[in-house]
């Protein structure tokens, strides 16, 4: 993962919404803690909610009522607040110690399946890679708010439920401890940015292949060519998008990663054989006319 370790912070309000009640986020950022007291007691803080953080560089400590964990590169904890334990920077005055990190919290009822069998598989230390699918989706959520782009009511709830899923499987059903392929590493860059204006050569880049060679791979595994798959996981989260929300019809081409809306149409025409106003239209309880 590509990561210049530009720090930032993000806050999030939730006025009089569902989600403010069952599914939310906080707020996120990334820090880079040097030459600095920084030191938390989770039992004596006034906060509410969960905390997961993920070390980039550098190193912190976690420290539970038994033993001490060491957070370096690509270990990450989880907890709720209150809690019995403190996070912090060891030799906070020693020259050159740093810790980087991203961090997100969040809060609702929703959460507490999901953390609970996560610390129950995992306890509360985990280490995942930098292409474990929830770390890729927490860096595209950062520099997502990082580049200025607001996220639209009760996105951040739908973001949140797939960032825990995603790191819940990656645990409950890990995969092979070996590096992960290829094609793997290119079917979760497509899942992480299908949204953004990037092509599937700024793909090949990163992955340090040649688009050709990356393409026959993709399709001799997965049985679909790179834009097929591609285009499916857009026209899934469309889908999501056109039943359960009232989002207006050129919003969502842009939000899924389509461009203009009569790219949009064509292409969901094309697949789905109706217009996407045909499809909110046939699955909406009731007609969503602001919508198209």
């Amino acid at each position: 993962m590509d990561m210049n370790f530009e720090t930032g912070f993000f806050g999030f309000i939730h006025i009089n919404t569902i989600a403010e009640n069952t599914l939310c986020i906080q707020d996120l950022g990334l820090e880079k803690r040097q030459n600095e007291k920084y030191y938390y007691n989770n039992k004596n803080r006034d906060y509410e909610g969960y905390l997961f953080q993920y070390t980039l560089d550098g190193y912190g400590i976690y420290r539970t009522s038994d033993r001490d964990y060491k957070l370096t590169k690509d270990k990450a904890f989880l907890l709720s607040f209150p809690d019995e334990g403190s996070y912090f920077l060891p030799d906070a005055e020693a020259s050159g110690n740093h810790w980087t990190f991203l961090f997100i919290h969040f809060k609702g009822p929703a959460v507490k399946p999901f953390f609970n069998r996560i610390r129950e598989l995992a306890g509360p230390v985990m280490n995942l890679d930098a292409q474990n699918p929830s770390i890729l989706l927490l860096n595209e959520l950062f520099h997502t708010l990082k580049s200025g782009k607001q996220l639209e009511p009760y996105e951040d709830s739908e973001w949140l439920f797939r960032f825990l899923a995603a790191l819940l499987r990656s645990i409950e059903f890990p995969q092979d401890k070996n590096p992960p392929s290829l094609v793997d590493a290119a079917a979760c860059w497509i899942q992480s940015r299908y949204a953004l204006p990037q092509s599937l050569e700024d793909m090949s880049r990163e992955l340090g292949v040649s688009l050709s060679h990356l393409s026959r791979q993709f399709h001799k595994q997965k049985g679909v060519t790179l834009i097929q798959y591609l285009t499916r996981i857009r026209l899934e989260h469309a889908m999501s998008l056109l039943i359960d929300t009232d989002i207006p019809i050129h919003k969502i081409s842009e939000k899924c990663g389509f461009g203009s809306r009569n790219y949009f149409s064509k292409v969901y025409k094309k697949v789905l054989h109706m217009t996407p106003e045909e499809y909110r239209r046939q699955h909406s309880v009731t007609e969503k006319s602001q919508g198209t």
